[in-house]
């Protein structure tokens, strides 16, 4: 959710943000936005005279009465009436605006930052080693038994998958190694509930915007797409302390995505295995702490041996609820491609305010959190990269040495 006031100052930086967005579609809501606000505003003050005249004519009121005036007591109660309708018609008018304002300051992302590229830009770039034998995962996870396709299709449908065996293990054994990384940046790791309410998905920016995306039950809950959900509404509706600042928690979780475009693969399903990073922060800190989210999620890549390069994405390109992304790609050199492995985002104060995530600073001001998440890292596609550049001529896959103390084997056979 966005602090309106200085979309009230100049309406304009609003307007400029959804264009850069491509949101083209939400200008008129915007102007709508502004001209409600204008309204809303005006309502207040004329209230709060309203309810000035209605204490002062009370007073006469009682002044005439015990004077014995009653005459000129009658008089005042008449006005005292006027008045009364007059301030519940602003009152009704008022909470009308203010639901029609909340419904609509749902409709707007995040404002990214000015000093994002027009275009996506790639600010560090790993070397690329691709031979012709190099064999894609999807042959060597066949030929190692590691993924069975086509009994994740057979039983749950496009875009599902079982890991067996070595795969499983291997699974598990990346998902130990990013949490023990985690763990040594300083985060504190918490196990968080998969299913979320619907308003725990508001304030995270995932609804009403991505409500086609979701896994819904019964009960009106959602699947998390990410844990990020989770993390943040861990402390929703709470007042930090500065001292308390920052907080870095971690998680990791099966995540469910609709993924309309899932077909039988590894790289685009519908479940999937991802170690996540979340902060809490100090509003003048975000940015730096985004930078060392970033070299976090990046130590990983490199613990594992595997090339990847930065992208700093354009604000077309940038979430809904982040202000500036990372993504992170790991280079998969016989798929040949860059494969997005974590996405590191500042959302500024946007899901705290959301959220009603605050923090009392050390003279006593509230202010908002800011909040930043990252992927630490998602499983399939890290594994993918893993077995595709750490492949041998033979056909085997060596095991770097970083997995070696979770893993019953050091190599693939």
């Amino acid at each position: 959710m966005l602090d309106p006031k200085p979309i009230e100052e100049n309406p304009s930086v609003l307007k400029n943000a959804l264009k850069a967005r491509g949101f083209t579609d939400l200008l008129k809501t915007a102007d709508t936005f502004s001209k409600l606000r204008k309204e809303w505003k005006e309502l207040k003050a004329k209230l709060d005279s309203l309810r000035h005249d209605r204490n002062v004519i009370s007073e006469a009121i009682n002044s005439a009465l015990k004077a014995g005036k009653k005459q000129d007591a009658e008089k005042k109660k008449q006005e005292a009436r006027k008045i009364s309708d007059s301030v519940k018609k602003a009152e009704d008018r008022t909470l009308e605006i203010e639901n029609e304002l909340k419904f609509l300051e749902l409709e707007f992302p995040n404002i990214t930052v000015p000093e994002l590229p027009a275009k996506d830009k790639i600010t560090l770039q790993g070397k690329e080693k691709r031979e012709k034998w190099m064999k894609t995962y999807e042959v060597l996870v066949a030929a190692h038994k590691m993924i069975d396709f086509n009994a994740g299709v057979q039983m749950s449908g496009a875009g599902f998958y079982v890991l067996t065996e070595k795969g499983a293990e291997t699974e598990r054994a990346l998902v130990n190694l990013f949490l023990d990384m985690r763990k040594k940046q300083g985060y504190k790791e918490m196990a968080v509930p998969i299913l979320v309410s619907e308003q725990a998905m508001i304030n995270s920016g995932q609804l009403p915007k991505f409500r086609d995306g979701m896994f819904v039950t019964q009960e009106n809950s959602f699947l998390i797409p990410t844990s990020e959900v989770s993390l943040l509404n861990l402390y929703a509706g709470k007042t930090l302390r500065e001292e308390d600042l920052p907080i870095y928690i971690t998680a990791v979780s099966p995540c469910f995505r609709m993924e309309k475009g899932a077909t039988r693969g590894y790289i685009r399903v519908k479940q999937f295995t991802k170690v996540e990073m979340f902060k809490f922060v100090r509003e003048e800190d975000s940015f730096k702490e985004l930078e060392k989210m970033l070299k976090d999620a990046t130590e990983t890549l490199k613990t594992l041996e595997i090339p990847f390069r930065v992208k700093l994405l354009s604000a077309s390109e940038t979430g809904f609820a982040s202000a500036k992304t990372y993504d992170v790609e790991a280079y998969a050199p016989a798929t040949n491609e860059w494969l997005e492995v974590s996405s590191c985002s500042n959302c500024t104060d946007f899901q705290a305010r959301r959220a009603r995530i605050k923090y009392i600073t050390k003279n006593g001001e509230k202010k908002f959190v800011h909040t930043l998440n990252g992927s630490g890292l998602a499983v399939p596609r890290t594994f993918i990269a893993l077995l595709e550049n750490h492949q041998q001529k033979d056909g085997s896959i060596k095991i770097p040495k970083a997995l070696h103390p979770y893993l019953t084997f050091k190599e693939i056979k």
